[in-house]
């Protein structure tokens, strides 16, 4: 079989790869629905309407909930790999697909996958192809949501929900490998364990952006903490980029990471220069047995975290730095309603900034970085 498009539920197809039915007019195309791990062939020589028609046994507006298979098992589902393998993109923002993507691009690491662009309101992908539909192309597309979806049109499912810009009259793809798309995966995956699937997925490493902001960072914790004031926790240090900075400029740093796989790559870079463990800001509250000059707070704060574990580090001066709206909405709520902490500083640390991300392939608005120096009451 020459291409094959696997999706995650059935009626995807209709809604993102028309055109890919277009280029295979002739010729039949396989489907694998990643939900079920049913396959469908749809027929070369078929009128759209019809090949489209074969799916809808296989639509079910349900939940969304279901594991994903396994790269091994789409890769046995597949078979002997086919020409052309049609998938969604690692970076949409619909979590479960982009998930689904990434399992095919791992199910089939020899292949240059091409990738549906989806959705995505924050990573904006390059294509390398947009296909505009004819109009009896997007009336066949229309008529196969209302008629075998129409459920998904007022779905509970945020990620099933079918809009009007999730029915595209112009499909937008593009090609990566597989390590390409194993970075838009983990970057999608920011807030969750998944992005560590990747090596520096934020590319701290590669981002002038970033290098300015933890170069400012640095020199900000080189305002309110000298190296002589005794050591500071670096809270959540992920893989060590600020650590490495201010372990550079003489800091006893003690930096911690509850994620495994960043944990490793700390100790791996922080080598002897700082000191490294897996606490939680939670253990590190809980344990109050890491005093220090300061704790740094640094982008780390998206987490639903209990503010009221601050009280409990055993400190006097507390840095924490984030984008200014989740600062707005969660840091000064809590700050108005304490007593422990007084605002000592308010600085900006890196404005907002559009930047290429993947070697080119997107781009997305860093949200810059503004950081609060906390003391306790009676403390400088």
């Amino acid at each position: 079989m020459t291409a094959v498009i696997a999706v995650l539920h059935a009626e995807d197809v209709a809604l993102e790869f028309v055109s890919v039915l277009r280029r295979h007019a002739d010729h039949d195309v396989g489907v694998l629905i990643g939900r079920s791990g049913a396959r469908v062939t749809l027929p070369g020589g078929l009128p759209l309407r019809e090949r489209l028609e074969l799916l809808a046994p296989f639509v079910e507006p349900g939940g969304n909930t279901a594991a994903l298979p396994a790269p091994g098992e789409v890769a046995a589902w597949l078979g002997d790999a086919p020409a052309e393998v049609w998938t969604h993109s690692p970076a949409d923002h619909r979590i479960r697909r982009a998930g689904f993507g990434w399992v095919v691009s791992r199910a089939v690491p020899t292949t240059d996958v091409s990738y549906s662009v989806g959705d995505n309101p924050f990573l904006q992908t390059i294509p390398g192809e947009a296909v505009a539909l004819s109009g009896a192309e997007a009336e066949a597309k229309i008529d196969f949501v209302n008629r075998r979806a129409g459920e998904l049109l007022r779905s509970r499912v945020p990620d099933r929900l079918v809009t009007t810009d999730r029915v595209p009259v112009v499909e937008r793809f593009f090609t990566a490998d597989a390590t390409r798309a194993n970075r838009l995966y983990a970057l999608i995956s920011s807030l969750g364990e998944d992005a560590a699937v990747a090596d520096d997925p934020w590319e701290f490493g590669r981002s002038a952006y970033e290098a300015d902001r933890l170069d400012a960072t640095a020199a900000w914790v080189g305002r309110w903490c000298s190296p002589g004031d005794g050591p500071i926790v670096e809270v959540g240090a992920c893989e060590g980029e600020l650590t490495r900075r201010l372990a550079g400029k003489g800091y006893t740093v003690q930096a911690t990471e509850p994620n495994a796989a960043f944990l490793a790559r700390l100790a791996e870079r922080a080598g002897s220069d700082a000191e490294v463990s897996s606490e939680s800001l939670q253990e590190l509250a809980a344990g109050r047995g890491r005093p220090a000059a300061a704790y740094l707070l640094i982008e780390m704060l998206y987490y639903d975290q209990d503010l009221t574990l601050l009280d409990a580090l055993p400190t006097d001066r507390i840095l924490i730095a984030l984008e200014t709206g989740q600062l707005n909405d969660m840091v000064w709520p809590w700050i108005r309603q304490q007593s422990v902490w007084r605002v000592a500083e308010r600085v900006e640390l890196a404005p907002p900034t559009l930047e290429f991300v993947c070697d080119g392939l997107a781009y997305l608005r860093k949200r810059g970085s503004r950081g609060l120096v906390l003391t306790r009451n009676g403390e400088m």
